[in-house]
């Protein structure tokens, strides 16, 4: 048996359905956390078109970002694969003052948005590292075509993915047994890890 919570869509789905509020907060829990908030925020204020327009954003679970974007101006799409997490991010974003902001809120993976036609977004955010839990190559590459393709032509597409440090101390924090498995090693010694 070998556990990564990276190794497929159920196990994924599965774990952020488990998390709860615990995901919204995570952002702003603690100062390393606050940072990477922070940073992201900083990137997306300097490179955002200055004019308003509509946003996807891909795998944003309980929705922080989608209210961000809401509070800078523009229009937001909000998809996630947890169904869990949309609940918390409805309840969220009613209660914020951008609620109107947001257009759409749907359950679906980032490796197939097929919903959407070619260049429909003014922007595209796909951040806290859900291309980090497609750890089917094939799957991750047409996900990140998916972004490209839903994006208009010249427009910032902000992407962040989980090191493997990170990816380390999750399993060893959430899954310590992990570490007698071999995708623990695996994850240690290589590039990328080869679930298996």
């Amino acid at each position: 048996m070998r556990i990564s919570i990276f190794m497929n869509e159920k196990l994924v789905k599965k774990y952020y359905s488990e998390q709860g509020i615990r995901e919204w907060r995570r952002l702003v829990g603690d100062p390393y956390r606050r940072l990477e908030f922070d940073t992201t925020m900083h990137f997306i204020r300097k490179y955002l078109p200055k004019k308003k327009g509509l946003v996807l954003d891909a795998g944003g679970g309980p929705g922080r970002y989608t209210i961000e974007f809401g509070k800078l101006g523009f229009d937001v799409t909000l998809l996630d694969l947890s169904s869990e997490m949309l609940e918390i991010a409805k309840s969220h974003i009613e209660r914020s003052p951008v609620k109107k902001r947001v257009r759409k809120i749907i359950q679906g993976s980032i490796d197939d948005l097929s919903i959407f036609e070619n260049e429909t977004f003014d922007a595209v955010a796909c951040l806290g590292g859900p291309l980090s839990h497609v750890v089917d190559e094939v799957r991750r590459e047409k996900g990140i075509d998916e972004l490209i393709r839903v994006a208009k032509k010249g427009v910032p597409i902000f992407v962040s993915v989980i090191g493997r440090p990170v990816l380390l101390v999750t399993q060893l924090v959430d899954f310590p047994e992990a570490i007698e498995l071999d995708i623990f090693e695996k994850s240690r010694d290589s590039a990328r890890a080869q679930p298996g």
